[in-house]
């Protein structure tokens, strides 16, 4: 346990620690580390996170005021005393160059990385900051003494050997020989260091991989819709709008408490800013979402005056429901995702696979503009929803599900397709004969108003047969009253067939169907009469 007013010298450093900011407790824990490499605690009282303050060895107290000159002089930055400000809902304040071995390369990213802090966000330099440390690593390991002068194409390839065998995503390789790329280039260019032009070239560097969007099953959301009731009342909120509108996490804990608008016609809109393009958007929601949010505002304004706190969600004092004490601060990025893995953990929620799910608040954005490009929704009306910049940007959502590849390519060909969008051929003319093509149809699926299912009868029941009559999502108008009305005349036909030759399953799945289907159409028909 560590203890008010404790200090602890590590390399050279002294942390000075205080009460919690929030809650005052004394008591913490260690959880972590940042990008930057330092240190993270935890409040054991109210779970806040925090970084220590960092002090000379011959400091008394902590550095309190706004001092760029003296901070620059240290090898650990905080960008609270330059003045720059930290990431969006994070607690990551901290640049750490101490594990920088050489000190020509620690002078020089210290030099280069002052230039970047007042053109690019916080976030982005201690990006940076940990690729020049991953360089700082190799040449420790192979080329302990080495000097500027020294280095040459053929320790650049073996710096990109270095990082394919870390098992990193070709992503992460980009990233850091890009890094150390733009790095060279501004030491060669500013006379930094006496280094040879055109040390990384672009053979260097991987192909990143393509890869598909993060979204949410639809099994595993399921799940997570069943036990929202689990969750502490405003994470409960931040899902469902998470589900409908896909915003970033930074944007979505820094929602103003004003966030509605709406229009002459009586339609709601949601006003939010986006951190990462630096603007603020505009875009059109349902009234259920518009419900929810007008629920967290009478919340709000039930625990805080508009003086005290003006956004729409809260941190909390006590992370796990039902002792969820609301604060008056900004909820921290990871208080939701950790909120939604614990109850993963708790209630199984698993993906097909049976593994249990792991959530990331970006998963809902991906999961969104898949949704909406599945559901024919133009591109570029995706692109101005999500807020992207380019199309290029909205074409990473942009991935087509089989089942709504085998629909499009049947539409356009007229003929039937299997799940990879081939012709499927008959086999057997004999097949064709009325009575087996309904059975084929009716008898090993169960009725569907667009088509029919091909499961067959000896396989596991589906778990989303005729999900939408038996989804408390559904929703539908007289429009389809006599769509309906068919349906119920198919699903009979197919209970009484199967009831005559014992197949239960069939009887049983048809049954929650029928019965669906007799109170929607009571229920329009007198909805059609009272009209």
């Amino acid at each position: 346990m560590i203890r008010n007013q404790k200090a602890i010298q590590n390399q050279n450093k002294v942390y000075q620690f205080i009460n919690c900011t929030r809650c005052k407790s004394t008591s913490f824990r260690k959880n972590g580390k940042n990008p930057s490499g330092t240190q993270i605690y935890i409040c054991k009282r109210c779970y806040k996170t925090f970084t220590p303050e960092v002090l000379d060895v011959n400091q008394e107290f902590p550095e309190t005021s706004i001092n760029p000159k003296l901070e620059y002089s240290k090898d650990v930055w905080d960008c609270r005393a330059l003045g720059v400000e930290g990431g969006v809902g994070k607690s990551s304040y901290k640049l750490n160059f101490v594990p920088i071995k050489q000190d020509w390369l620690k002078q020089t990213a210290k030099t280069y990385l002052k230039v970047c802090l007042s053109s690019i966000t916080f976030a982005s330099v201690q990006e940076k900051l940990g690729s020049i440390r991953k360089l700082s690593k190799f040449l420790a390991e192979n080329y302990p003494d080495i000097i500027p002068e020294n280095i040459d194409r053929d320790i650049i390839t073996e710096y990109t050997i270095y990082l394919a065998s870390q098992k990193l995503a070709s992503s992460t390789r980009y990233k850091c020989i890009s890094d150390a790329k733009l790095l060279f280039d501004a030491a060669y260019q500013y006379q930094w260091l006496d280094v040879r032009r055109y040390l990384v070239r672009p053979e260097d560097f991987p192909k990143i991989e393509k890869r598909l969007p993060r979204y949410i099953p639809e099994e595993v959301m399921q799940q997570l819709n069943q036990y929202l009731d689990d969750l502490a009342e405003p994470i409960m909120r931040m899902v469902l709008v998470l589900q409908e509108c896909g915003m970033r996490i930074s944007e979505l804990v820094n929602l103003s408490f004003d966030c509605l608008l709406q229009d002459k016609s009586g339609d709601w809109f949601l006003k939010y800013y986006q951190f990462k393009m630096k603007k603020e958007i505009t875009i059109p929601i349902s009234r259920e979402v518009v419900r929810v949010i007008q629920e967290q505002q009478k919340y709000i304004r039930k625990h805080f005056t508009q003086q005290e706190f003006n956004y729409l969600f809260c941190a909390n004092v006590g992370a796990i429901r039902p002792n969820f004490v609301p604060s008056p601060h900004v909820m921290m990025r990871k208080t939701l995702p950790n909120h939604l893995n614990r109850l993963a953990q708790r209630r199984k929620i698993c993906d097909n696979s049976g593994n249990v799910w792991h959530f990331q608040t970006h998963q809902f954005r991906h999961t969104v503009g898949t949704r909406m490009i599945n559901n024919g929704v133009p591109q570029h009306i995706v692109q101005r929803y999500l807020g992207h910049e380019s199309p290029n940007m909205t074409a990473v959502y942009a991935h087509i599900h089989d089942q709504t590849m085998k629909e499009e390519i049947a539409k356009f060909q007229g003929k039937v397709v299997n799940i990879a969008g081939q012709v499927v051929e008959p086999n057997d003319l004999q097949a064709d004969i009325a009575d087996l093509q309904w059975f084929k149809r009716n008898i090993q699926a169960q009725a569907l108003p667009n088509g029919s299912c091909a499961l067959p009868t000896i396989s596991q029941g589906c778990p989303h047969a005729n999900a939408c009559l038996t989804c408390t999502h559904f929703r539908t108008t007289t429009e389809y009253l006599l769509e309906h009305k068919q349906q119920l005349e198919q699903a009979n036909q197919i209970i009484q067939k199967a009831e005559a030759n014992g197949w239960v399953r069939q009887v049983e799945m048809n049954q929650k169907v029928k019965s669906n289907l007799e109170k929607i159409i009571a229920r329009l028909e007198a909805d059609s009469n009272d009209g």
